[in-house]
This record gives structure tokens, C-alpha cells and sequence, in this order.
């Protein structure tokens, strides 16, 4: 399978995981993943390889189906680290976190409506408590981590774990000793101008 393949691969297994959440938010995910896959898969530029050793690690542990393509596809994702251009999100936090917003406003393949991305978050990090206008699911893809939404205790999420998060919930993520990386989607507001950390 060629890089190209994997990648337009990986967002149809996307698709068919934000159909499962059986929302109206992950109905528009794959309503939007499906119909950049079914045109003509265009080459894409290289990508960014930021936290190769906690993506190799993360991709070790217990991961979904999915995996196998975006570890074929990764010389292709471009991956940042979860900073926003204004520094919103505090260094020593954004440089133990990498994103990569996979079609969206800002996205390697441009849809206006939704964003769709993965997210990989380092072992012993605490990414504080933030919210958001934009309705949020996770996929957890591979790893583990705990979570906690509206100041509730935090509780463990692994692989094939779904965490919903309504417009304007107070969410935190917190790994120990391992890292994950978990496919997100924003929709309904997703501008960044109400994104804010709290923590």
C-alpha cells in the first residue's frame, strides 16, 4: 500500500468510527471524512514528525484497526505541537502534546464545517483543564489516559473508549506512564477564539 493510500485509507476508517459515536456531531465527522475519500486522492506534501518516540511508543499499545494506516501514512501527517499560534496553550504543556487537524478550516485537505484530527499526548503530562464552543468527541486510538469532565474525578479511557465533551465543558487529560493518541472532531462553533484554558 502506498503512503497516499494509507492516509485517504485512514480517513475512511475515521469515518466509519465517528459513525459508531451515533451523534448528529459524529454523523457530520464522517459525513465529511467520506466525502473528501470519495474523490480523487491527491498527493500530499510530506508532514511533521515531532514526537516520533511517544508515537512509536503509543502505537505499541493495545491500538484499534485503524493504527496500522496512520502508522503507514505518518511520514505524511503533519503534526504540531498543541500551542495555537498565540501561545494560548503554556510550553512546557504544548511541547509534550502534538496535534494535526487532518481536514478542517486550517487542515492538510480544507472543509469548512467540521474539523477532524488526531491528537497524541505524552506520557506524565497533565494537559489542565480547557474548554471550547465546539461540541468534541475523542476516539482513544491507542494508549491510556485518565479523563475527567466538569470537575469530576478523573477516570482511566483506553483504546476504543469514545469521551463527548458539549460546547463549553471544562475537560482535562492526564497520562502516567504511558502516551496515546486519539482522533478528534470538532463541530457546531469551531472557531478558536473561544478556546480557553482554564487549568
Amino acid at each position: 500500500m502506498t503512503i497516499t493510500k494509507a492516509f485517504y485509507q485512514m480517513l475512511d476508517d475515521l469515518a466509519v468510527l465517528f459513525d459508531v459515536e451515533n451523534t448528529h456531531g459524529g454523523n457530520a465527522a464522517a459525513t465529511a471524512l467520506r466525502s473528501i475519500t470519495s474523490k480523487s486522492h491527491l498527493p500530499l506534501p510530506r508532514g511533521h514528525d515531532i514526537l516520533p518516540d511517544v508515537e512509536k511508543q503509543a502505537l505499541d499499545l493495545d491500538p484499534l484497526p485503524v493504527c496500522e494506516h496512520i502508522e503507514h501514512a505518518m511520514p505524511l501527517i503533519d503534526w504540531h505541537h498543541s500551542g495555537l499560534a498565540d501561545g494560548r496553550i503554556r510550553p512546557e504543556i504544548s511541547h509534550h502534546l502534538a496535534t494535526v487537524e487532518l481536514i478542517g478550516p486550517d487542515g492538510m485537505i480544507f472543509h469548512d464545517t467540521v474539523r477532524v484530527g488526531l491528537f497524541m499526548q505524552s506520557a506524565n503530562v497533565d494537559y489542565v483543564t480547557r474548554e471550547h464552543a465546539a461540541e468534541e468527541t475523542f476516539i482513544m486510538l491507542c494508549g491510556s489516559g485518565m479523563w475527567s469532565q466538569n470537575n469530576e474525578p478523573l477516570a482511566p479511557r483506553k483504546s476504543g473508549d469514545y469521551i463527548h465533551h458539549p460546547s463549553m465543558m471544562p475537560h482535562v487529560s492526564v497520562t502516567y506512564d504511558s502516551p496515546f493518541i486519539a482522533a478528534w472532531r470538532w463541530t457546531g462553533d469551531i472557531g478558536y477564539d473561544k478556546y480557553s484554558l482554564t487549568g
